[in-house]
């Protein structure tokens, strides 16, 4: 009986060990990501972690997404058009992996969308990718009265 509980115990401990090292993986190949914790789906995040997130400073990656979205406030942008207008613009040095590239914008893409900066305008699927907008700043202008 000892026995079993003491292997359950080591199994844990084995798995608790791998997933910090896939953390510290995660954040060596995404340096700028921040990491908290969410929840699944839409739920916002509660407290003081969604306060935190909110209110930390955008990540070179997020502001040079931002950047290349709010270029054009009519086009629509999918993670790959973006990646080709980061690199374009030089604005932002990505990954020369592919694969990283993605990742990183999809990543700052959704976390802009998530702090309201821009918007989904098309959930994807599978080849139909999420495209997104940028949010038009509404220009109020004072009429004068004579």
């Amino acid at each position: 009986m000892e026995k079993a509980i003491l292997s359950i115990i080591e199994e844990a401990e084995r798995e608790i060990r791998r997933d910090r090292e896939d953390l510290e993986r995660l954040k060596k190949r995404y340096p700028d990501y921040d990491f908290l914790p969410v929840t699944n789906g839409n739920m916002p995040l509660s407290g003081f972690i969604a306060e935190e997130r909110s209110n930390r400073p955008l990540s070179g990656v997020e502001q040079a997404v931002l950047s290349v979205v709010d270029s054009d406030l009519q086009q629509e942008w999918t993670s790959r058009s973006v990646v080709n207008g980061v690199r374009s613009m030089g604005i932002f040095r990505l990954s020369d992996n592919e694969d990283a590239a993605m990742n990183a914008v999809t990543l700052a893409l959704s976390s802009l969308k998530d702090r309201q900066k821009i918007t989904r305008t098309h959930e994807g699927r599978g080849r139909d990718p999420h495209r997104y907008k940028a949010i038009e700043k509404e220009v109020h202008s004072i009429e004068q009265t004579s």
